[in-house]
């Protein structure tokens, strides 16, 4: 083989921490050698050469791996754990080492997260995990700009990906950036697997966070769930709970994230979203069970929060009878 048909190689590491998802470190590790028969197929020429690296809570199991650079070191989703919330500071050295000394990517899926702005490289920058860690995430990490409703957030050269399946997602985006199109397509006719757009804002699931601290705004909360589909304006919210409205505002958002009317919107969507998976009642019904008169101004409103609209969800989500 001569020097100019070499193909071009691409290191990739899969870093295996205690408690990683198994069927995502090894399911990652088989999608990159898909990509390989794929792209050879189609005449390209790259070569994926990925790697699990094992890390025991302490260090590498090759202490030689501390500094290789990869092109692509990816951190997978991690099982329910206490490893994640608190990585030890090896890995996350290890971790800013392959971003300050390798030129492609570090990714990330679900609680890997965790791990990447651990290592401070997501000070700032926008990213994405799994919808049910919000609360968790953003009490540890303020300055991260979450965005829950994407699958996918690229940030340079960093990528983050939400959900426990994410994975999936994440690799058939390095494989697309490293690779021509029509890759990932025919890898998905081989996997028959989906690779169209989707988003997390169709799965996410509004949960009210109560571990914030704040009395008051708990006790605000708890108004909000008990008066509706009747739901108040901010100044009788703030009424209700002996705040000045300008005070409600300002500890509601700290609190729970989100200004009073959006909180209040996200909660009626929710049971919207409930009602359209446990019944077949028209969108007009479910609209005024959940306080909107307008059934058209309610659609809107859940196509902009959910990303589909309510038939599109009901027919994703309801189980058939």
């Amino acid at each position: 083989m001569t020097q100019a048909n070499k193909p071009r190689l691409v290191s990739v590491a899969i870093v295996a921490y205690p408690d990683s998802l198994k069927s995502a470190v090894y399911g990652l590790e088989e999608l990159f050698i898909l990509a390989n028969r794929v792209v050879g197929e189609l005449g390209q020429s790259v070569c994926f050469q990925p790697e699990v690296l094992y890390f025991d809570g302490d260090s590498f199991a090759t202490e030689s791996l501390l500094q290789a650079p990869y092109q692509i070191v990816i951190l997978p989703p991690g099982q329910r754990s206490e490893f994640y919330l608190q990585p030890p500071k090896a890995l996350t050295a290890w971790v800013k080492y392959q971003a300050e000394n390798a030129s492609g990517l570090i990714c990330s899926a679900c609680a890997g997260s965790f791990i990447l702005a651990a290592s401070g490289l997501l000070h700032r920058k926008r990213a994405t995990t799994h919808w049910a860690f919000e609360s968790l995430f953003r009490r540890q990490f303020p300055d991260v700009q979450l965005d829950l409703d994407q699958i996918l957030v690229s940030e340079g050269q960093l990528l983050t990906a939400g959900g426990m399946m994410s994975w999936l997602d994440l690799g058939f985006e390095v494989v697309s950036r490293y690779t021509m199109p029509g890759t990932v397509p025919l890898m998905g006719k081989y996997l028959v697997v989906d690779t169209g757009h989707r988003a997390q804002s169709f799965y996410r699931r509004f949960l009210p966070d109560r571990s914030h601290g704040d009395d008051i705004i708990a006790r605000a909360q708890t108004q909000i769930e008990s008066l509706f589909p009747v739901l108040p304006t901010v100044s009788e919210l703030a009424g209700l709970v002996h705040l000045g409205e300008r005070t409600l505002l300002r500890r509601f958002e700290k609190a729970t994230g989100y200004k009073p009317k959006h909180y209040m919107q996200r909660y009626a969507i929710q049971k919207a979203c409930d009602l359209l998976e446990e019944s077949l009642a028209p969108f007009e019904t479910i609209a005024r069970k959940i306080g909107y008169e307008d059934a058209g101004a309610c659609r809107k409103l859940f196509v902009r929060i959910m990303g589909l609209t309510p038939g599109e969800f009901r027919q994703r989500f309801r189980e058939s009878s």
